[in-house]
């Protein structure tokens, strides 16, 4: 399995997907649950049948 730890999600789905195996995305979230639109890859997993992403959204942008 390709390293995508940190990634963008959708360059990660595709790199993954480009392997043959399904891909499963989770989402994480923080109880508070803040604002974030860059999705980045946080940790994988691998079965026998399919690849499971986990994935949460950053904020990377400062609020002026």
């Amino acid at each position: 399995m390709t390293n995508v730890l940190g990634l963008d999600l959708m360059t990660a789905e595709s790199l993954l997907k480009a392997e043959g195996k399904p891909v499963r995305l989770i989402e994480v979230r923080s109880k508070k649950g803040g604002k974030g639109n860059d999705r980045r890859v946080i940790k994988t997993t691998e079965t026998e049948t399919e690849t499971v992403v986990y994935w949460s959204a950053f904020k990377t942008e400062v609020d002026v």
